[in-house]
């Protein structure tokens, strides 16, 4: 089936007007969250090599600018049609929904959506052009309708397009189990009981649907004294475990203590697939860690491609144990007095995602016939928003001590990411073009600003005995969303009250509300936008934007709580965008190599939605339909 398809899309001539460039085929990487800043102090200690090879044979943007809010969905929809949010109707990671008349401004959807998205992306417009494309992750790529079916953006293109998705088959969160959790008891109910110095003990091991079962041992094998093995089985038969786990520290660039593949209920045909690691266990068995990955179940447009593509790179694991880092799950973190043991676990989580998205690229690249390959980590992202806030020295209470042995962590987050774009170098055919995109800078912030605190004193919203939104007496809401803009309750929306004459009043109210946020004196509200009045020009606002769009002073963030007592809050330092794209520290990173671009050339004024005119150029194709940015005619060799 795939040379047929391989013969059929070989045959759709050039659509007329292209202007190839000399690029057959181009892969596109996006790395989450990058940090122009970070990159050229990693390159300069030539800790980036790969990246450093890229850049000096092909064309680099350090300043681009991105979507505004600066939030992952938005700046990928933009990275993808080449328009802004206001023409993609991506507002922010959720946005709210439409047609006004039928929702009320409480009402939001997912922004990582392929329903919420209006503007074409590439891969449809490259399909549209007898392109072949394969997303092995990207947002906006599912539900898979609106681009194998007929939907907004014209004919399906089931024949040219394959899509896989791993973030909308998670079907749960993920655990670091102790013995407060799962207390180990005698082994009861328990056959064919493996040789062990010391009585069994089990625990229940919570997976998704399911419930697996596990057994610690003493193993007569093992030279360590007391408890030193964990046993895996379904069905509590020792004879046959699914995993046999040992504990053991966490060693840079290794994954050689994780289990196989452990598949759990998840209804439907398929099952879904997770992963266990034994971080830790005492030796008398009173306590232990053990980290379970999310229940993963994969999605694809083309599902009989789903078993051979799990066999290959394993289960989709999507993002790394932060939340469960930050918690102190694996021990105390650096800032409060740790020793760096939960950093290097935390690392080991990000390494499983990179194995399994470096793998699922190489499947795809090796074994699908493409023309055009998105793939995504969400890294340098995750580890940014754990790690940006104590490297930041401007921010009050900064600690060098601290930053300093944070930086090395981070660092190899980036060079996981390196690793990562070495392999598609290496994997690439002669005539691709590589582009190396990302979606947002980040800042250091340790203070949050809780926008409807000051709404609610300015009388300009209401909670009802529930304290939830009372709509009937709300005439502004900053949604907990959080994509840097208010809503305004106006009648266009269902249950609004602001009239169209008493808008301009309203968001003078906002205006005076918010000017009146000081810290100290210094006021934190630095821009209130008027998307009606000047959001055209800068791309925002539209049916499923904000209508009144904010900027706050560096190191604050925004906070959506209702039920605070104070507007302005400290917390402890982390990484935040969504801020003005305008502002240096979200400003993110492109480059290009290959067929068509001009080796070693700086660019300037770029801007995200520059990357998919660029790219169509290059494949000497047509732009995505509601495109509008420029080709980066400066990136070219002509």
């Amino acid at each position: 089936m795939l040379l047929g398809l391989a013969l059929a899309a070989a045959a759709v001539a050039a659509p007329p007007g292209a202007r190839g460039q000399g690029a057959g085929r181009a892969i596109v990487l996006s790395w989450d969250g990058v940090v122009p800043a970070e990159v050229h102090a990693l390159l300069r200690e030539g800790r980036l090599p790969h990246l450093g090879r890229l850049i000096a044979d092909g064309a680099l943007a350090d300043d681009v600018v991105t979507a505004f809010p600066s939030k992952t969905a938005a700046g990928h929809a933009s990275l993808w049609t080449g328009a802004p949010p206001r023409l993609t109707g991506i507002s922010g990671n959720a946005v709210p929904r439409t047609p006004r008349a039928q929702h009320t401004m409480l009402d939001f959807t997912s922004g990582f959506a392929s329903t919420a998205l209006q503007a074409e992306p590439l891969w449809m417009a490259a399909a549209r052009a007898g392109r072949r494309a394969v997303i092995v992750q990207a947002t906006q790529g599912w539900p898979f309708e609106p681009y194998v079916r007929d939907g907004p953006f014209g004919p399906g293109q089931a024949a040219r397009l394959v899509l896989f998705e791993g973030y909308a088959g998670i079907l749960g969160g993920d655990l670091a189990l102790t013995a407060r959790g799962a207390p180990p008891r005698p082994a009861e109910g328990w056959v064919n009981f493996p040789p062990s110095f010391a009585p069994p003990l089990a625990i229940t091991v919570p997976a998704g649907a399911t419930t697996l079962h596990g057994i610690f041992i003493d193993d007569p094998a093992d030279p360590t004294r007391g408890y030193d093995t964990l046993l895996i089985a379904r069905d509590r038969d020792a004879a046959q475990p699914e995993a046999r786990l040992k504990p053991g520290p966490s060693s840079p660039g290794t994954l050689d203590r994780w289990s196989p593949v452990l598949k759990v209920a998840a209804g439907g045909e398929r099952d879904a697939g997770l992963y266990l690691r034994l971080f830790d266990l005492r030796p008398d068995g009173r306590d232990f860690l053990l980290y379970v990955t999310r229940p993963v179940r994969e999605l694809s447009s083309r599902p009989e491609l789903l078993p051979a593509l799990r066999a290959a790179a394993g289960v989709f694991v999507g993002n790394g144990a932060g939340r469960l880092y930050e918690q102190g799950a694996f021990g105390r973190t650096i800032p409060v007095g740790g020793d760096g043991t939960a950093e290097q676990r935390y690392l080991e989580t990000v390494r499983l995602v990179h194995r399994h998205l470096m793998a699922a690229t190489r499947w795809v690249l090796e074994r699908l016939p493409w023309d055009l390959v998105f793939a995504y980590t969400p890294f340098p992202d995750e580890a940014e928003h754990l790690w940006r806030g104590y490297l930041e020295p401007s921010l009050p209470g900064h600690r060098p001590e601290v930053a300093e042995r944070l930086r090395p962590y981070l660092a190899e987050v980036y060079q996981q990411c390196d690793e990562f774009l070495g392999l598609v170098a290496r994997l690439r055919p002669s005539g691709t073009v590589i582009a190396l995109v990302s979606d947002h800078g980040m800042e250091g912030v340790d203070r949050l600003v809780r926008v409807n605190v000051a709404l609610q004193r300015a009388g300009l919203l209401t909670l009802d005995a529930q304290g939830r939104v009372d709509l009937a007496r709300t005439r502004a809401w900053y949604p907990p969303a959080s994509n840097a803009y208010l809503l305004l309750n106006t009648r266009d929306r269902r249950g609004g009250i602001v009239d169209a004459d008493e808008r301009r009043a309203v968001v003078a109210a906002v205006r005076r509300a918010l000017e009146e946020v000081r810290d100290g004196g210094r006021p934190l509200v630095t821009a209130v936008i008027d998307a009606e009045v000047d959001g055209a020009p800068r791309g925002i606002g539209g049916p499923a934007g904000g209508d009144v769009y904010l900027d706050l002073a560096p190191g604050y963030d925004f906070d959506a709580r209702l039920d605070a007592a104070e507007v302005v809050v400290p917390r402890a330092p982390y990484g935040a965008h969504l801020f003005d794209p305008l502002r240096p520290t979200m400003r993110t990173l492109l480059v290009l190599q290959g067929p068509g671009v001009a080796a070693g050339r700086r660019l300037r004024g770029v801007r995200t939605i520059d990357v998919a005119p660029t790219l169509a150029d290059l494949l000497g194709m047509p732009p995505p339909r509601h495109a509008t940015g420029r080709v980066l005619v400066e990136a070219l060799a002509r």
